[in-house]
């Protein structure tokens, strides 16, 4: 398995506090459609996707978060009884590849609570090389960790 790859986000204010509200409203709904689905029994596929979509109604996040919000829900609840993970108020969002939207090397277009907004990143010169966009095509999870966000993929280099 590769290191993970990331890069940083470049925010400005308005976009930071956005991305933390994304980060705190997707896991409260995530922690709702969660106990919700237990309650109902609803522990795949559709059921589950109905689910999981009345709780980011609720929480009046846009459709981008349907996949990210069902897929955590999903192995959450298929997890040993005692360990259901509930999720923490800035915990990690896994992002699929067609969500993120790459227009320059140095820009992601990506869904926000507000609908989707285009952020700044860092690349490193010396650590991507090429002008691909550095994670374009592959999963991604928007991560909050020291006052500032990233975006991580485990997936390989295909380079």
């Amino acid at each position: 398995m590769s290191p993970a790859r990331a890069v940083r986000l470049l925010p400005d204010a308005e976009q930071h506090q956005l991305l933390l509200s994304t980060l705190q409203r997707v896991n409260r709904a995530s922690n709702a459609a969660r106990t919700a689905a237990l309650e109902q029994g609803a522990t795949s596929g559709n059921p589950l996707r109905d689910v999981v979509r009345e709780e980011l109604e609720r929480f009046k996040l846009p459709t981008g978060f349907a996949t990210p919000a069902f897929r955590r829900v999903e192995a959450s609840i298929s997890g040993p009884p005692g360990r259901r993970q509930r999720f923490s108020e800035n915990q990690s969002v896994v992002f699929p590849a067609s969500s993120l939207r790459w227009p320059a090397s140095d820009r992601v277009v990506m869904p926000t609570a507000a609908g989707r907004r285009t952020i700044r990143v860092y690349v490193d010169p010396g650590g991507h090389g090429g002008l691909r966009p550095p994670l374009e095509g592959v999963d991604a999870a928007l991560v909050f960790r020291s006052g500032q966000f990233e975006l991580v993929a485990d997936e390989p280099d295909d380079e």
